[in-house]
């Protein structure tokens, strides 16, 4: 059955998707301009275009930086994907995205001139990704509560995966402070975009979509999307390991060649999926869900399937 015009899940829906698009097209404007203030500001010889996106949390983009990628996280936790997998790598992805936000780059002393944005940074670390494991913790229990059962058989996977990254996280930072300061920031970032990649891929694979007349897909048809979701994920996987490893290469034997590789593959990763989520967008524009996400959302808590 078609959602009605004006039903507000489906409104809610779509504005949770739109802000998306909206937020990171927010992030790259505010880069931009400080990249454009940077190169007119220093002098010829200067580094002005910093070796990554995240490199710009030291920077006046910082409060856009955080505030954009937690907002991101929020939103793709917030979503419903299908049940299974897509639902599990969009909690997954909004919950590494916070992570980059809230712990960022080590910290590049020629980078960082200028207050506030390099004060108490692993105070600052700490504090609020305390803060997030002892809030996580309690919506853990809250989301795990009702399915309490599921925990002794194959449903409960994606519980334990969730508990034990949230446990591993806890024990890093308590145990290993320093090296949860160096590396947690990289960690979530490939995770993110590992999961991200992995979301456009099911998508291109998933075949349970179907138009009817009252519910209809806007832009192209079902097997033309999956098509571009397909070629979007191979091109996200491709950017991520040819750019990662140009990366390092570089950094390890021509380190004054191209220093902002980095910078290039997270902007087009960020980018690429952009274009995913705007075709998503349209796709389910009056839809609402995938239809394997309608499935599991209308069905009552208790049922049997």
């Amino acid at each position: 059955m078609a959602i009605k015009q004006g039903d507000p899940g489906r409104l809610t829906y779509r504005y949770l998707r739109v802000a998306i698009v909206a937020v990171v097209l927010v992030l790259f404007v505010s880069l931009t301009m400080q990249i454009v203030a940077d190169h007119g500001r220093l002098d010829s010889g200067e580094e002005w275009w910093h070796a990554s996106i995240s490199a710009y949390f030291y920077s006046p983009v910082q409060s856009v930086f955080v505030g954009a990628l937690v907002g991101i996280g929020t939103c793709l936790i917030a979503i419903k994907g299908r049940h299974g997998a897509e639902e599990v790598l969009l909690n997954f992805a909004g919950m590494f995205a916070v992570v980059v936000a809230l712990v960022p780059t080590p910290l590049d002393a020629d980078m960082c001139t200028a207050e506030p944005y390099c004060l108490d940074v692993p105070e600052r670390v700490f504090n609020n990704i305390g803060t997030l494991l002892l809030v996580g913790g309690l919506v853990l229990t809250l989301a795990t509560w009702p399915r309490r059962r599921d925990l002794g058989g194959p449903e409960g996977w994606d519980l334990w995966l969730t508990w034990l990254t949230w446990a591993g996280t806890g024990v890093w930072l308590l145990l290993r402070p320093d090296g949860f300061l160096a590396a947690a920031h990289y960690a979530a970032a490939v995770l993110l975009f590992c999961c991200l990649v992995a979301v456009a891929w099911i998508n291109g694979s998933d075949v349970a979509v179907r138009a009817q007349a009252l519910e209809r897909l806007r832009g192209m048809s079902a097997a033309a999307y999956r098509v571009w979701y397909r070629g979007i994920a191979v091109v996200m996987a491709v950017v991520l390991v040819v750019g990662l490893a140009t990366m390092v290469l570089l950094d390890r034997y021509l380190p004054d060649l191209f220093p902002q590789t980095l910078f290039v593959v997270e902007a087009v990763m960020m980018l690429v999926f952009a274009l995913f989520w705007v075709l998503q967008t349209i796709q389910f524009w009056d839809i609402g869900l995938p239809a394997r996400a309608r499935v599991e959302s209308s069905k009552v808590p208790g049922d049997t399937p």
